[in-house]
């Protein structure tokens, strides 16, 4: 018989979670894990500047986009410095261990702390408003690997027409779905994709029956699953592999384990793509870290054009002031710890969404009223510096049950005498620590969205309500939290704005992201409200399926956020507007067509008004692309180290 939604109690037996459990540990990593060949090995020098001062390639940013885009330039034969604002710090537990992650995005060390506001209006904010900063925290990464250092590790494939639509957007055909798989395909050379240890969930009755609530509540919509196939592990048609192009290119939505960015249960990102490939690359990839740019120099082309030449940098740790370390440099200070370094042909800014547009305006490109309001001479007025900002629409469902998990007993997550680390250290292939904590996501479509998925829901056990002080202790407290989060992309009513407080390059910008259109409402905000209804109403029914199952384990459990309140449209749609979050800021600086007074950059990456200068970050794009944003960015990235070198060889 199939079970629905009606008949789950009567159609289930007793065994079918852990079937469930079973069906996914033999299915799932086959397709989904990924892992080129190659030994992480240490780069030793990270004071380039100490020795040299010119380059070919002078590059603002270790991270995601600038870190892959490093390599490729300097596999090239080129001479290319990555300036990182940073510490190197390697290897540390809070960094590799997947399931700190948390941990690592809160990591004074290595931590870069915003504030923005999500609306002009205070009154609008919800209970994470920080008073004494005046906004909402916003945890990025400052370290050698940028936001790869500190973020959950997911790794999905971004969606065709999110290159297709660059390709509308600019007027460049070339930017499209086919040409941007051979990119992909180059990330793949050296990104490793693993999914969480499926046996994880034989550990603990509870999650398992979390994670086959979710393949029942899904599947049953779209393939129904009879009694019998649960029992006997048989679930073809409902596990997908998100990063498969056939699913992508068929619009599947669906249930799967979360395919993470890691080798052998350690974080792998763009430090280790540098760390890799530098001692194959002595004398052509240099590394500085501890240094905070100043301002982009220029000088002049023989036709006039304004040409990047070099960067100034202060060379020091923690001067920048969302760092917790930050320390206060005074001019005298300043003098004695800046350097110059000389691009011979270009420079690169990759510095993310809040410092590259900061960094443009502090180098005189930008609108040009602003400029001078700051008393910054107007190299090349662009009024789309810093405007266009987005980001995604996230939030959870939390319960509470009434008793720990037990595959959560005992460990204290890196304190003294922790077990789960020494599982982890010891190599252990089914260590909890292996995992970020995903245990199981789902691509959903939104009803009125596209045709392909525009949420995605995902489970760990956690109580995880937002970023505020002291977000990770909290997240990770009890050991009886489930929180579902339901990340909502594509959104259509965030246009933000990144501004400069001061002219002093230490001094945090003032972001707003203006989110559902500033509190106004509108077309727009009416669908991303609603797809984000749709996606917390998917957690719940997942929960609901969850209790119906219960005999399995008999564990009782209570919604605690939003609340067993919050249940009308209205409600829900207040609590979404206060207090959701976002981490995926975007869309900066971004790329357009030639007739579009707001397009900063144009399709090669290059920075409209002047020469020799690009931008190669998540701000290039003209609208936020795909679910998570990491693979697009590497791509994206591998793009740009394409185009580059077909310009440098074409003089």
């Amino acid at each position: 018989m199939d079970v629905t939604r009606r008949g789950l109690i009567t159609g289930l037996a007793a065994g079918a979670a852990a079937a469930a459990v079973g069906a996914i540990a033999a299915a799932v990593p086959g397709r989904v894990a990924f892992d080129p060949e190659g030994p992480r090995r240490p780069v030793i020098d990270t004071d380039a500047l100490e020795s040299k001062d010119e380059y070919d390639y002078v590059i603002v940013g270790a991270g995601a986009g600038g870190g892959p885009l490093a390599v490729r330039l300097a596999e090239a034969g080129y001479e290319v410095l990555v300036l990182e604002a940073g510490p190197a710090k390697t290897d540390a537990d809070t960094y590799s261990v997947p399931a700190f992650h948390l941990f690592a995005s809160s990591d004074p060390e290595m931590s870069w702390d915003f504030y923005p506001r999500h609306y002009s209006d205070r009154a609008l904010h919800g209970s994470r408003f920080v008073d004494a900063e005046d906004g909402m925290l916003y945890p990025r990464a400052s370290t050698l690997g940028g936001c790869t250092a500190h973020h959950a590790l997911l790794m999905l494939a971004p969606e065709s027409d999110d290159w297709d639509r660059i390709g509308r957007i600019t007027g460049d055909p070339s930017w499209n779905a086919l040409t941007m798989a051979e990119y992909e395909r180059r990330v793949l050379e050296w990104l490793p994709i693993e999914t969480s240890p499926a046996s994880i969930l034989a550990q603990d009755e509870t999650l398992a029956r979390l994670v086959a609530a979710a393949l029942i509540d899904t599947g049953a919509e779209s393939a129904p699953i009879s009694a019998v196939d649960l029992n006997r592990g048989r679930f073809d048609g409902t596990l997908i592999d998100p990063n498969d192009p056939a699913n992508i290119e068929a619009y599947r939505e669906g249930v799967t384990l979360v395919p993470q960015s890691s080798r052998d249960g350690r974080r792998y990102g763009t430090r280790e793509r540098l760390l890799d490939a530098a001692p194959g690359l002595v004398g052509n990839l240099f590394l500085q870290t501890d240094a905070l740019a100043e301002q982009v120099v220029f000088t002049a082309s023989d036709d006039g054009t304004p040409r990047a030449s070099g960067v100034e940098v202060l060379v020091a740790p923690y001067l920048y002031g969302a760092s917790p370390l930050r320390r206060p440099s005074d001019p005298d200070e300043r003098e004695r710890i800046r350097r110059r370094v000389t691009a011979r042909r270009e420079v690169v800014l990759a510095g993310g969404a809040f410092n590259t547009p900061q960094l443009l305006m502090l180098s005189g490109i930008g609108p040009e009223e602003h400029l001078r309001e700051h008393g910054i001479d107007v190299v090349a007025a662009s009024e789309g510096v810093g405007g266009n900002l987005q980001d995604r629409y996230e939030m959870t469902v939390v319960t509470e049950f009434d008793r720990p998990f037990g595959v959560l007993e005992g460990k204290t997550y890196g304190n003294r005498r922790d077990p789960g680390l020494a599982e982890w250290r010891s190599g252990d292939p089914n260590a909890l620590y292996r995992s970020n904590g995903l245990l199981v996501g789902l691509k959903h479509r939104y009803s009125r969205g596209s045709e392909h998925p525009e949420l995605f829901v995902f489970g760990a056990p956690s109580n995880f309500t937002g970023y505020r002080p002291g977000f990770a202790e909290d997240g990770l407290a009890g050991a009886n939290h489930f929180s579902w989060a339901v990340l909502r992309g594509y959104e259509e009513s965030q246009r933000g704005t990144v501004r400069l407080r001061s002219a002093d390059p230490t001094r945090t910008p003032e972001i707003n992201f203006r989110y559902f259109d500033d509190g106004a409402g509108g077309p727009g905000s009416d669908r991303d409200l609603e797809a984000m209804r749709e996606g917390l109403s998917r957690a719940r029914s997942i929960n609901e399926t969850a209790r119906r199952l219960r005999f399995a384990d008999a564990a009782t459990d209570v919604e605690t956020f939003p609340g067993p309140d919050v249940v009308s449209d209205a409600r829900l749609d207040e609590e979404i507007r206060r207090e959701a979050w976002g981490h995926h800021a975007s869309c900066s600086a971004p790329m357009g067509s030639d007739g579009d007074p707001m397009a900063v950059l144009d399709s090669r990456f290059r920075v409209r008004g002047v020469a020799g200068l690009r931008v190669v970050d998540a701000s290039v794009f003209p609208k936020i692309p795909a679910l998570f944003p990491l693979m697009t960015i590497f791509a994206m990235s591998e793009r740009a180290a394409a185009t580059m070198i077909d310009d440098a060889r074409r003089g």
